[in-house]
């Protein structure tokens, strides 16, 4: 629990196998106070997983926290476009641009030690990796998960396109124009948007999902 605002605990689940579920206990609950109930959740509850890889081979969205939690960033780097070409992969989806950790051959991370099976940079790990729990989760946990994943990873396109717009670029890769025709009024604004980017952990968890998952996510 952090803060008394948002509850991860252990629960069984009707099929009798035991995963997580999460519980927001307060209307000011936000991103941070999510991510460290989860980590200390995990503290409690899961074996040290050093040596297993299992989730490193799995889709890993970037998310404006991303950039902030970075080695480049620590380092004194400002720029998403140079730590994104350095880090990134792009796809689209339809006309939905996709932002993700780059593969290797084998559909690995790039930032996996294949040696040790451990993360090369854990301690710069996105915020997929760090929301991670090697457990089933109720629907509800998924929910919110993937809202803030996905609200994360279109904050990050908006400041990114906002970016190229400054300097007349059209991709954060010199030479290429992959996102020349993405038009930043597809990406609508969401609770991080009006913070500025290294407060991402204090929006709020009501302004990035729905209504009815909102409701459900406060309910015993």
């Amino acid at each position: 629990m952090s803060g008394n605002s948002v509850n991860v605990f252990l629960t069984e689940f009707e099929d009798g196998i035991f995963g997580y579920d999460v519980q927001i206990t307060a209307e000011d609950a936000t991103v941070g106070d999510y991510l460290t109930a989860l980590e200390n959740f995990q503290v409690r509850t899961l074996a040290n997983c050093k040596g297993c890889d299992g989730c490193c081979h799995e889709r890993a969205p970037l998310t404006l926290a991303d950039f902030y939690y970075s080695e480049y960033y620590q380092k004194g780097g400002r720029k998403i476009t140079a730590w994104l070409a350095e880090t990134a992969d792009l796809q689209f989806f339809g006309a939905a641009a996709d932002l993700t950790l780059q593969r290797t051959a084998d559909g690995a991370c790039h930032l996996l030690d294949t040696t040790h099976k451990c993360c090369a940079k854990h301690q710069f790990r996105t915020f997929t990796c760090r929301s991670h729990c090697c457990l089933p989760k109720s629907e509800r946990a998924e929910a919110l998960r993937a809202a803030i994943i996905n609200a994360g990873e279109d904050e990050l396109l908006r400041r990114l396109l906002a970016e190229l717009t400054e300097t007349g670029a059209a991709d954060f890769l010199p030479g290429k124009k992959r996102l020349a025709g993405v038009n930043a009024a597809d990406y609508a604004a969401n609770g991080f948007s009006s913070l500025p980017g290294e407060q991402w952990r204090e929006a709020k968890l009501s302004e990035l999902v729905d209504t009815a998952l909102w409701q459900e996510l406060q309910t015993d």
